[in-house]
């Protein structure tokens, strides 16, 4: 069988009625197999969206496999107190019909999905020769971040951080790097799953810099860049994600980890 990989714009349009309805119509049937990367998903409507098309395209018999490279609301996969929801829960159940791929997700949560993990996308910039640096060390951010370090890192030098955050307000309070005199004079590279609006390698640039680094490399599977790129490029002299670092789109680079990695997502 044929598989033809789309990206989601490409087959789909989605408009809004003046009262803010979405209605979804596809702009071609595509024939017979199709992997359709939904790059841009962010929200419930964009979720729903999805499931919308999914449906159009098996009315036609076509059959369909999702790449949602990132996945909404793995960031609330827990309960902190009585009064919070739990909206991965429910996005979950909204694509349960979809067969869906996620890419270095946030949550183990997000279990009934298949998952392509962190390891792809380093391998990818290595492959690339983006990685490349003279005196490289790889930061680990926080303790969240090492079990997926560890199926990349091998023997590459890296050190541990932590950072501090509210988990009421969840705002930062600071961030600390263990052993951080083995910074001096080293090409730090810090490798995270999400730079949402980058707060924690703000941080973590302070540390570094002041601890004698000669030069920061921000390395995230997900750019989301929600406060834009200006701040974080006063710091990190290079920036990398999944895709482009201003749109976060580039379908071939996706497409390639979607392939290269068929053995994760069977």
């Amino acid at each position: 069988m044929i598989e033809v990989t789309y990206s989601f714009e490409q087959v789909f349009e989605v408009m809004k009625y003046p009262a803010g309805e979405s209605h979804v119509e596809a702009r071609f049937i595509p024939m017979g197999y199709a992997i359709i990367i939904a790059a841009n998903v962010r929200t419930w409507e964009d979720l729903l969206n999805c499931v919308t098309a999914n449906r159009i395209l098996e009315h036609n018999e076509v059959t369909c496999e999702w790449f949602i490279p990132y996945f909404p609301f793995g960031r609330h996969d827990r309960r902190r107190s009585y009064k919070d929801g739990f909206e991965l829960q429910l996005a979950l159940e909204l694509v349960k019909e979809l067969n869906v791929t996620t890419l270095d997700p946030h949550s183990d949560v997000l279990g009934q999905l298949r998952h392509i993990g962190q390891a792809a996308a380093v391998n990818q910039w290595i492959k690339n020769g983006l990685l490349d640096v003279p005196r490289p060390v790889f930061i680990i951010p926080d303790n969240g971040a090492t079990k997926k370090a560890n199926t990349w890192l091998k023997s590459r030098d890296s050190l541990q951080a932590t950072k501090y955050r509210d988990p009421v307000t969840g705002r930062l309070s600071g961030a600390f790097v263990y052993n951080d005199v083995l910074v001096h004079g080293k090409d730090c590279i810090i490798v995270d799953d999400i730079c949402d609006g980058g707060g924690t390698f703000l941080a973590l640039a302070d540390v570094l810099k002041e601890a004698g680094a000669e030069s920061l490399t921000l390395a995230v599977t997900h750019g989301l860049f929600t406060k834009g790129l200006a701040e974080l490029n006063k710091f990190f002299s290079r920036i990398f994600v999944v895709g482009n670092a201003e749109t976060g789109i580039n379908r071939v680079a996706y497409d390639r980890i979607f392939r290269e990695n068929a053995h994760e997502r069977c």
